[in-house]
């Protein structure tokens, strides 16, 4: 294995703020939300690729999230002040598209001179290309890169041989949890068993949730909107989709998702669920790595944050639950790359440049490996490097390695269960409010919601939906 996979300098680079005009043909821009512990990597591979090629990158990492990093791109379109490629989700894609600012990209994929090899097209993994494709034109037009999926991350040390039995003996058939019961949780099992013994348990028996914060629950799931759609995909009640005549839908304000919610709206009041939004915005792996939940379920991409040195313990790594007698699904996460048109071919093609460099096999493998972001191709994961960092025994309990281990296994076993939602102009606008639908719903109050007024929660969020359309 090279030594630059792991041992990796910065280099130079600044956060700027958006500006990108008057730039030369050897020039390429990019805007990103890369983090600061995912930089070092990021940026050896851009200096690799300016040595090799001569072509002059301007890193600009954008303060916020991705939509305010979508929002930044669209209101530089009249000015011409926006990148040449950027990181992306479907969502703001799609309104790139409508803009006519997106390039389709299967030209330069199979450029003879640029492009990918046949074997390259073989190796990506295909889930995470066929993504780029499902717009409601025909091309590609966004490429794989920080990919990722959920996990159900859990404090090991309370849950691993935690005996419910005396006061739910149907949990785990009578045996002390394990690994592999946790592993296949349904939310029927969990919000109907397993959350009710555990506080009883923390009541009667022994202190194992804390409660010295102002949020805290069996579990935390960190992304309201993913939370929602995930259980729309899940239960099959309908979240979007496109028409014949490949225009969005919007579904999602329905009978069987309005008792689901309601449900939920219960599940929140009796302190067995919260989330980012319903906790003040509180990420919740700072709740979890303090105790205050024994349950997160967050992007594998952002396994590193489900972890403190401060207070170290064994997290364990499972398949979030999934709806009882349904298939499991997990979201298909991450942002990809992106292109836009500025007129000038050069620039283009140096953009392409840039990604097929990015994500040749030594360098997916040295992101995959120092990130936590999935393997985007199947050579990552047929790789010794990578089979090494799935070793448990390898890593001292209770640190960081040995969580990442663990995460590199788990993310293995999970391609086959991907779902991708379908993307349009507006769909962003759905994710949105069904986020804000979430956060309603899992706020605790004094008395569970009515009828009335879950009603008038989905009917809110749908005339919003609509609107973006």
């Amino acid at each position: 294995m090279k030594k630059n996979l792991l041992l990796l300098l910065p280099i130079l680079a600044t956060t700027l703020l958006p500006g990108c005009s008057n730039q030369s043909d050897n020039a390429i821009t990019i805007w990103t939300t890369i983090g600061q512990n995912n930089r070092p990597v990021f940026e050896s591979q851009i200096e690799s690729f300016k040595e090799e090629t001569g072509i002059k990158v301007n890193v600009q990492y954008i303060s916020g999230d991705y939509n305010t990093l979508k929002d930044n791109v669209i209101q530089g379109f009249p000015a011409n002040n926006y990148p040449d490629i950027v990181q992306c989700y479907p969502d703001h894609v799609a309104e790139y598209i409508e803009a006519g600012k997106a390039v389709n990209l299967d030209p330069y994929i199979n450029d003879e001179e640029y492009g990918l090899s046949e074997d390259d097209k073989k190796d990506y993994i295909q889930t995470f290309l066929e993504e780029g494709k499902e717009y409601t034109v025909e091309g590609t037009y966004s490429l794989p890169y920080c990919k990722s999926t959920e996990a159900m991350y859990y404090n090991a040390d309370v849950l691993i041989g935690l005996n419910l039995s005396s006061i739910d003996p149907e949990i785990n058939s009578g045996k002390p949890l394990d690994a592999n019961y946790l592993n296949n949780l349904t939310w029927e099992e969990f919000f109907g068993h397993l959350a009710p013994a555990i506080l009883e348990y923390d009541k009667t028996v022994k202190d194992i949730l804390k409660d010295d914060k102002e949020y805290h629950a069996v579990m935390g799931y960190d992304s309201d909107d993913n939370f929602f759609i995930t259980l729309a995909e899940q239960y099959g009640y309908g979240y979007t989709d496109i028409s014949a005549e490949g225009k969005g839908e919007i579904l999602f304000n329905n009978n069987e998702m309005k008792a689901l919610a309601k449900k939920l709206n219960h599940y929140a009041n009796e302190g067995y669920i919260l989330s980012k939004g319903s906790s003040g915005g509180n990420y919740t792996n700072e709740l979890f790595t303090v105790q205050n939940t024994l349950f997160s379920i967050g992007s594998t991409g952002g396994v590193k944050y489900q972890f403190s040195d401060t207070n170290p313990m064994n997290v364990g790594v499972a398949k979030i639950p999934h709806a009882e007698g349904k298939d499991p699904k997990v979201i298909n996460q991450g942002p990809s790359l992106t292109i836009l048109d500025h007129g000038n071919e050069t620039r283009t093609m140096n953009a392409w440049r840039l990604y097929k460099h990015l994500t040749n096999t030594e360098n997916a493998l040295a992101w995959t490996l120092n990130t936590g972001y999935m393997g985007i191709r199947q050579s990552v994961y047929d790789s010794d490097a990578y089979k090494e960092k799935c070793v448990t025994n390898d890593a001292e309990p209770r640190t960081l390695d040995h969580l990442m281990a663990l995460n590199n296994t788990y993310v293995t076993t999970v391609s086959d269960d991907l779902f991708v939602s379908p993307a349009f102009r507006g769909s962003s606008g759905a994710r949105q409010a069904v986020g804000g639908l979430m956060t309603s719903i899992l706020t605790s109050g004094d008395s569970d919601l009515t009828d009335a007024e879950i009603d008038k929660l989905f009917t809110d969020a749908e005339n919003t939906a609509k609107n973006a359309l």
